[in-house]
């Protein structure tokens, strides 16, 4: 299947299908957003794969696809075929202090738009200005989410994508993490 054929805008979910990453609302969402040529794909293992394949069939939710994992070194290349996205996990009250998953930097580094639909007490997309918010849990803004970044030009996602790849080189890079732990230490 040709996806970048049959749909005018596809968003990504790269990592484990597990119950704390809320892939349940991206498939909700892919379902409202069924007849506006958006094609969601989910790329990766995990223990709630093959219910949340089921779920989809249920449910008739044919613009979602499921593919196996990937080596972590194929990542770059993979997520640069999307148009978008999605990170989004679990309303917890421990995240009021603050989230950091190694997914936002892959998806900063891919240089595309983010949907971020995580409730934090930090919020890396809007600080670094590379995509959009969606309410944890929330199944119709995630949907909003998706259409407004599918309504934006070309080059308004690419200017989203490169902020986020921006700030990874500006403030996570392994040397300056080491020095700013470094800095950290030196009181």
């Amino acid at each position: 299947v040709n996806l970048k054929k049959r749909y005018e805008f596809l968003v990504a979910y790269a990592g484990a299908h597990g119950l704390a990453n809320a892939l349940d609302v991206l498939l909700d969402a892919a379902l409202i957003l069924k007849n506006d040529k958006v094609g969601v794909v989910l790329i990766g293992p995990g223990p709630e794969k093959e219910r949340l394949k089921q779920y989809s069939r249920d449910k008739g939710i044919d613009n979602v696809y499921f593919f196996d994992p990937v080596p972590k070194y194929e990542i770059p290349s993979l997520l640069n075929l999307f148009d978008a996205l999605y990170i989004g996990l679990q309303k917890e009250s421990l995240f009021r202090f603050g989230i950091s998953p190694n997914k936002i930097f892959d998806y900063m580094m891919a240089a595309k738009p983010i949907i971020q639909a995580i409730d934090a007490g930090n919020n890396l997309v809007r600080e670094a200005d590379c995509g959009v918010y969606a309410e944890a849990g929330n199944v119709e803004e995630t949907a909003q989410a998706i259409r407004y970044l599918k309504s934006l030009s070309a080059g308004e996602r690419e200017r989203l994508g490169e902020n986020g790849k921006a700030f990874v080189l500006e403030n996570h890079t392994y040397n300056i993490l080491a020095q700013k732990f470094l800095d950290a230490i030196s009181y």
